[in-house]
């Protein structure tokens, strides 16, 4: 089983998430990104919460 980087298992803990539950193709494509990378996607994920126009599925598709 592939195991999270410590900035991603960090990252993973502090939205709740149990890395053991995702795949291995997942983890290894989150491994990837850097603590920068990260911070950089959650700083765009609340930006998208704060935004009250934009509805959740439009949100997520910002995202990708």
């Amino acid at each position: 089983m592939t195991q999270p980087d410590d900035h991603v298992k960090k990252h993973l803990e502090k939205r709740g998430i149990d890395p053991a539950t995702l795949s291995d193709d997942v983890i290894k494509k989150f491994n990837k990104f850097s603590e920068g990378e990260l911070q950089k996607a959650d700083d765009l994920g609340a930006a998208l919460m704060a935004d009250g126009s934009v509805d959740n599925s439009t949100k997520v598709s910002a995202v990708h």
